[in-house]
Order: C-alpha cells, then structure tokens, then sequence
C-alpha cells in the first residue's frame, strides 16, 4: 500500500528520531501481546505484534531480549541499540513495525507528524552541513597567472599605503598630474549625523565659500587602512579638522583618535588647527574646552554660523615674520643688562683702592723701615691688586 511505502526514508539514519517520537512509539509496543501474527509472511507468521516481536524482526537474539526486558523502558533501550547499528534506517524500523501489521501505530497522527518532523529536520541539517562541505573543497575561480608568492607580499609591505587614498587621488592619477589633491578641511563625525554633513557640503563647497571638505564616507577609497590614511590626510593634506559634536560622537572610537590626533598637531590651538561644532547638546570633552566652540544649537545664532565657519576656513594658516612674538624682547624680560653707569661705578671702586694702595706701598718704602714690612706691604699690594680685578669680572657679568 503506497500509504506505507517507506522507502523515502531509506539513507535517513535512526539517530535522526526525536525522543518524542520514540515515547510515542513505546507507549504502543511496550504492552505485551499474547497473541501473534497470522500472516502469509513467514517474517511475521507466528511472532507478537508487541515489542519482544520488532527485536526478533530487527535481528536481536534472545539474549538481548531479556535484557532489554530487564530495563524500565524496553522500546527505549531497543531503539537505542538499534540506533547504533550500522545501516539502521528509519524506513528499516517503519517496515519492521508493519511486518508485525501494527496499523494502529502507523496511522497515530502524532507518530507519522513526528516522524516527518524529525526527517525534515534531519535533511535541513544535512544540507546545510554539505553546503559547508562544498565551500571548503571548492575551487577558487582564478586565472593560473595570478597568484601571491613571497615576493609580493614583501612588494605590499614597500607600498605608499598614502599616495592615492581618495577619489580626487584617482582623477588627478589619472589625468597625469602629479600633485596629491589638498583639502579645507577633514570632517571628523559619527555616521548617524550624515544629514548634518550634507547640509555643511551644500553650504561650504557653494560658488559663495568655494571650499573643499574631505568626507571620509564620501572620498575615501573602500580598502585603505582607517586609521593609517586619516592621520595622513589630517596632518599633511588637510588644512584643518572640523569635529561635529554630538552624544553618539563621543561614543565612537574612530572620532576619539581624530580629535586627539589633531589636537596633538596644535595642543595650544594658536593656529586654529581645530574647528569643534556643537550640534547636539553633549558634554565638552576636557581637551576641547579651552578652544572657542562654533554652537550650532543656539537659534538665534545660526544666521551667522555659515560665514563664520567659512571665515575660520578661510584664515590663513602658516603665519608670517611679523606675527610671531618678539624672543628678543621676552629675553631681556628674563634677563636685563645692566646699565652702563652701574658697570664703571663698580669697575672704579676697585681702582682707586689699588692706587692708594700702591701710593702707601711707596711712602713706606720711602721711609727707612724694616726690609720684612716692606715685603709684607708689597704683599698685601698685590692681593688688593687680585680682589680688585675679580671685582670687575663680576661686574661685566
């Protein structure tokens, strides 16, 4: 009868069936009948339709039999050794069960729903394990010419990782030149303020600021190395740094490097190295509150927030000779030369004693005095001499 044809199940092994279905299954074999088989079948002839009947049909010996008698779920433990033999199938089990003409267990709606429930599950875990199987034992779609060898890896690692990070790079590649294209301004936010950003695009890069902004989503190159390339561009190519600060920004690492990165180019901010703009209310981060904030958040301010921005864009940035402080003038704050009548007032003091020292030298050695305090007269000329001319050392100091 097609209605019990099981052949559908013949490669679906028996470790495939639920516990579920196997209760079901025991709570109708596990009565013992008193009766067998009357069936044209000498499988089935003379054998019980319970589950000491499905252990001969599955191959167990008698011994096994008792055994399993002695357990307290027979079926289960039947079902369990069944399990692993090898070639067990579930259609090998259903075909056992209609050998005994157990219809009743057959036709148990909850018995059939579980057995394809169980082999559908089955077959859904099988196919996703060949489709594993397949990925890895593919083989690539590549040209034999094509490979990577030592050589160039090597050739990887020698390559300006900064010489064509953006689009613009691309063009100017392109087109011959040689230059790398320079920027306004690098634009550091978080993702989730795109709208923001493009409403600055439309404002600044307009025929009436005539300014060019680095947007990392919008002129990157897909494959640079994020943090690498941005210093770069922050530091070489970009004449500042505009920050657009909100809650979710001080949440994103990629911003935090950028903001302290930059701050590092400019940690006094003398050269207005970095813009911060407040578009959200958010708390200052502690390196940005000494720079003036351009405060989008004020209404009443926001007529003027445009031509402000593109004036600080538009500031020059390397400042001239005259523009840097006096290191002359701050040195003479520190150290201040003496004045000049200071100077001879001092060198003089010394002199005169030297001179009236030398004249009592002579009255003495003019007068008839002992050879002994003539030598210590001269002496002591000669260390007045020593003191006066350390004197005017000190003075010149």
């Amino acid at each position: 009868m097609e209605q019990y044809d099981y052949s559908q199940y013949a490669n679906v092994p028996l470790s495939a069936l639920n516990n579920s279905t196997r209760v079901t299954l025991s709570r109708y074999l596990t009565p013992r009948r008193s009766v067998p088989v009357t069936s044209a079948d000498p499988q089935a002839d003379g054998r019980l339709p319970d589950w000491t009947g499905l252990a001969e049909l599955l191959g167990f010996e008698y011994i096994d039999i008792q055994n399993f008698e002695c357990k307290h779920e027979p079926v289960i433990e039947l079902l369990k050794a069944y399990t692993t033999g090898r070639g067990n199938s579930v259609s090998k089990l259903l075909e056992a069960v209609k050998t005994l003409e157990r219809y009743d267990v057959l036709d148990d709606m909850r018995f059939r729903n579980g057995i394809v429930r169980d082999v559908t599950e089955y077959n859904r875990r099988q196919q996703q394990e060949d489709e594993v199987q397949m990925y890895h034992h593919i083989q690539p779609l590549q040209d034999p010419q094509v490979h990577t060898t030592c050589s160039d890896l090597r050739t990887d690692h020698r390559a300006n990782e900064t010489r064509i990070v953006t689009t613009d790079d691309v063009d100017s590649f392109r087109s011959g030149e040689s230059h790398q294209v320079t920027y306004d301004a690098f634009i550091s936010y978080d993702y989730s303020d795109v709208a923001f950003v493009k409403q600055m695009i439309k404002a600044l890069e307009s025929d009436e600021y005539k300014l060019k902004l680095c947007i990392d989503a919008r002129d990157l190159l897909p494959g640079s190395a994020t943090y690498p390339v941005t210093a770069h561009l922050i530091e070489n190519r970009c004449r500042r740094i505009i920050i657009i600060l909100t809650p979710k920004f001080l949440e994103s690492p990629a911003c935090d490097f950028q903001t302290r990165f930059a701050h590092s180019l400019s940690p006094g901010s003398r050269s207005k190295k970095l813009i911060p703009i407040l578009i959200k209310p958010c708390l200052i981060p502690a390196i940005l509150r000494h720079i003036t904030i351009c405060d989008h958040t004020k209404q009443d301010l926001q007529e003027w927030f445009w031509e402000r921005l593109a004036k600080a864009l538009q500031a020059p940035l390397d400042l001239g000779p005259e523009d840097y402080s006096d290191e002359k003038s701050l040195s003479n704050l520190f150290c201040p030369e003496a004045p000049s009548e200071s100077g001879s007032s001092i060198a003089s003091g010394p002199s005169s004693a030297s001179a009236s020292s030398s004249a009592s030298s002579g009255a003495r050695s003019s007068q008839t005095k002992s050879s002994n305090l003539s030598s210590l007269n001269s002496s002591s000329g000669s260390s007045s001499t020593s003191n006066s001319t350390r004197g005017m050392k000190v003075s010149h100091c």
